[in-house]
């Protein structure tokens, strides 16, 4: 079995939301065209 999940569901997307708002402001994550540029200049 699986781990449970407990506490607030509305506090944990909110949580999410905040890291994934800190990983794109760093940079952490590539955007789409990015990703395509670089497949492209390889090809």
């Amino acid at each position: 079995m699986g781990k449970q999940k407990k506490g607030n569901a509305n506090a944990q997307r909110n949580n999410n939301a905040k890291a994934m708002e800190k990983r794109a402001k760093s940079g952490e994550m590539p955007n789409f065209a990015e990703v395509e540029a670089k497949k492209m200049e390889s090809e």
